[in-house]
């Protein structure tokens, strides 16, 4: 009996050991197995922003973008509040499985890099998957004011210090920080009407109640097209081709104020570098199609779609710029 018991304990030992060599592999082959076959159920596709914004606009165009690559339904959800932080909150407490992914834009990027109310490190709390696309801002009046350029603007506010006000997506964001270097350099002075979000500021532009401002052409076109806003300027290198007769800040003697917008995909920490490789290489393929670029182009931005480590290089050098901007009009966090 004590053979047979020694035996046993041998062949238990042995179970034991062979079952911690297996482990590592059984989770590895289930992990290339989840990924193979991504998405198998619809994806959660969080977008920090209120319906009809910029970002909002963007999010809905690449979300249709990635169902139809997927095959599967990604499904727009709309967490707006506390600059965005209330939606990046729900990507950070989300499973890294790839089925909950989140349309980030600079301007969240900027409340962490400047603000100091939201604290967090997007390479680290969350995963870059790719820089999808990026976007100049519009400088904006509303049609009934007798301005129709930029030399025109800058004699009126000249002539009426602070009379003129412009409505931001809220103090710090990418609208009120580009405005202000605008302003710095035109060396002008207007009121700014801060709002919880770039879509409000543009309903009251649309409403005459603020004077100028600058968005994105996702959430303006529309009603520069119907003759309700008037562009201005642009805040890209080059001119819009939406809007050839737009000059670019530079052409008018302003490059400080050359600030663009970028809108990324992000998902929650510790993501399978397979996955992420496998969403970013998926949704850059079926966002490269000639047909999907014009789509995109017309929307009002230009594609990027960079890989995962391209990101995060991108995203180093935007924290640079950000901080340079935020030295030039000496913002300051409690602004």
């Amino acid at each position: 009996m004590k053979k047979i018991s020694s035996f046993r304990a041998v062949v238990r030992a042995g179970l034991v050991v062979c079952a911690a060599v297996l482990l590592p592999a059984t989770a590895a082959h289930s992990q290339s197995a989840a990924v193979a076959a991504y998405p198998s159920k619809p994806v959660r596709w969080i977008i920090p922003t209120s319906p009809g914004a910029g970002t909002d606009i963007s999010a809905r165009t690449f979300a249709q973008i990635a169902s139809e690559a997927w095959k599967q339904a990604v499904v727009p959800d709309n967490r707006s509040g506390a600059s965005g932080m209330l939606g990046l909150d729900a990507l950070a407490a989300a499973a890294p499985d790839g089925y909950t992914l989140s349309f980030m834009s600079v301007s969240q990027f900027i409340d962490a890099t400047i603000l100091g109310k939201y604290t967090f490190e997007a390479t680290k709390d969350f995963t870059p998957i790719s820089l999808l696309a990026s976007t100049p801002l519009i400088l904006l009046v509303h049609s009934d004011n007798n301005i129709t350029t930029v030399p025109q603007l800058i004699a009126r506010a000249k002539a009426e210090p602070n009379k003129l006000n412009y409505g931001s997506g809220g103090a710090g964001g990418l609208t009120h920080l580009a405005m202000e270097v605008f302003l710095k350099k035109a060396s002008i002075d207007v009121a700014h009407i801060p709002y919880k979000g770039s879509g409000p500021a543009v309903i009251d532009l649309l409403a005459n109640r603020v004077q100028l401002a600058y968005s994105t052409p996702p959430a303006v076109m529309q009603h520069i097209k119907t003759g309700r806003l008037r562009a201005l300027a642009v805040s890209s290198e080059t001119r819009l081709a939406l809007l050839p007769d737009a000059p670019t800040m530079t052409e008018l003697g302003y490059p400080a104020a050359t600030i663009t917008t970028w809108y990324g995909l992000f998902g929650p920490a510790n993501m399978a570098p397979e996955l992420v490789e496998k969403i970013s290489r998926t949704l850059v393929t079926a966002a490269s199609g000639t047909a999907t670029k014009d789509k995109i182009t017309a929307s009002g931005v230009d594609a990027v779609l960079n890989s995962p480590a391209e990101f995060v290089r991108s995203l180093a050098k935007e924290r640079e710029q950000i901080n340079a901007v935020v030295k030039l009009i000496g913002f300051k966090k409690d602004n």
